[in-house]
């Protein structure tokens, strides 16, 4: 018998261990497992903010503002973690983005029962330095467990990720002890409405992770080293857009296919990279990029491809199997976590990452670097420039 349950023990610590950093997606089927490649073992914690001095959105005008932020940070194992769900309870608007009509529905049961191999609730653990803080946003009508891969991949880097869900922007949120509350749609006249307050929210939750980095009882105690990224995809990627020009201490910025809408008015100073999927090219953003600048284009990728929907979308279709689409993301999340490592420390220096793409999701990078002569500049990064001397002489 002690052996027994030491074999099991020892199977269920390698079934959350590490992989090779380039080691890719599998399935343990006999545990209902998801093995996603962490270079470290990552733990997940949620948490509920209110702030009490912003009202909520315009449908709750006389509430506070209320978010939830699922965090994902380097973890330390114990014999028996709980693990993450593949499917929280609840989902609403992601219902209609994953569950086509074409979906065999007979395939949600075994999605049900499906666990990620990340531990909820286990402690954080440094087991070096403290660690640098990436906030990311999800897009609209999205929300954090969408973007799971994404960020348990960058938190294994050793990072404190704070996936923020913002609520009435988001599929599907629900602050302690009342009802689930769901998201409004964007006015049709004015889409950038909301991004101001999207970016108080990625400021909000910078403020208050701070706080905790100081407080002794909270569990990020002493947690941060100073240094600052912000992630977002689409709605979230603008949002952070706006955050970065508002914020000196954010040291480098990603926007995921995010259309940035009054970009015109907006300048930043921080290092920035714009990941792009391979159907439309918004060039425009790099004019009021005063620092260095990088495009990443994704081949064969549309805009859901850095979601977990076009993963879970595929099992309802096929069944649960390995899936290029988690390579897929995985490939994005290798480069954002290398982008954020290189301007946390190599300021000076062109960003070169090493990240093998995997076919047919291979990536180019071009640096749009504005301070770079013409002749230096690849001709997509120079679109923006020319379209803004024919608006100039016309």
């Amino acid at each position: 018998m002690p052996r027994l349950s030491t074999c099991l023990l020892l199977g269920l610590f390698c079934l959350l261990t590490t992989q090779p950093l380039f080691a890719q997606f599998s399935i343990d089927h006999t545990e209902n497992t998801l093995i996603l490649p962490l270079a470290h073992p990552v733990g997940t914690h949620y948490m509920h903010f209110e702030d009490s001095n912003r009202h909520s959105h315009r449908t709750q005008p006389n509430a506070p503002r209320q978010l939830g932020v699922r965090f994902f940070y380097p973890t330390k194992l114990t014999a028996s973690p709980r693990r993450l769900p593949l499917l929280d309870n609840q989902f609403s608007r992601s219902h209609r983005l994953i569950y086509d009509t074409d979906a065999d529905m007979t395939h949600i049961a075994p999605l049900s029962a499906m666990t990620w191999n990340i531990a909820a609730e286990n402690e954080i653990h440094l087991s070096h330095d403290a660690l640098p803080l990436i906030i990311f946003s999800h897009g609209y009508y999205l929300n954090p467990e969408l973007f799971t891969i994404m960020a348990a991949h960058i938190a294994s880097q050793g990072y404190l990720v704070a996936s923020i869900n913002h609520s009435f922007g988001s599929d599907y949120y629900q602050p302690p002890n009342s009802k689930a509350i769901k998201t409004t749609e964007l006015p049709s006249d004015d889409l950038g409405i909301d991004l101001p307050m999207w970016s108080a929210d990625q400021r909000f939750v910078l403020t208050k992770i701070k706080q905790m980095d100081h407080d002794p009882q909270s569990p990020f105690f002493n947690t941060l080293n100073g240094q600052v990224g912000i992630l977002g995809h689409s709605y979230g990627g603008a949002a952070a857009f706006y955050t970065a020009a508002k914020t000196p201490e954010v040291t480098a910025i990603v926007n995921m296919d995010g259309t940035v809408f009054g970009w015109q008015d907006i300048t930043i100073a921080q290092p920035f990279m714009y990941v792009q999927a391979d159907e439309e090219y918004f060039s425009e953003i790099f004019i009021n990029v005063h620092n260095k600048g990088y495009l990443a284009l994704f081949e064969s990728l549309n805009h859901v491809s850095f979601s977990d929907i076009v993963v879970l979308k595929d099992w309802l279709k096929s069944g649960l199997r390995e899936t290029p689409q988690v390579n897929a993301i995985l490939d994005v999340a290798r480069l954002n976590a290398a982008f954020f490592e290189h301007h946390f420390h190599h300021t000076e220096s062109t960003f070169v990452p090493a990240i093998k793409s995997t076919t047919p999701f291979s990536f180019k990078l071009s640096d749009c670097n504005p301070k770079h002569n013409d002749s230096e500049t690849p001709l997509r990064c120079l679109m923006h420039r020319i379209k803004h001397w024919k608006q100039q002489l016309f």
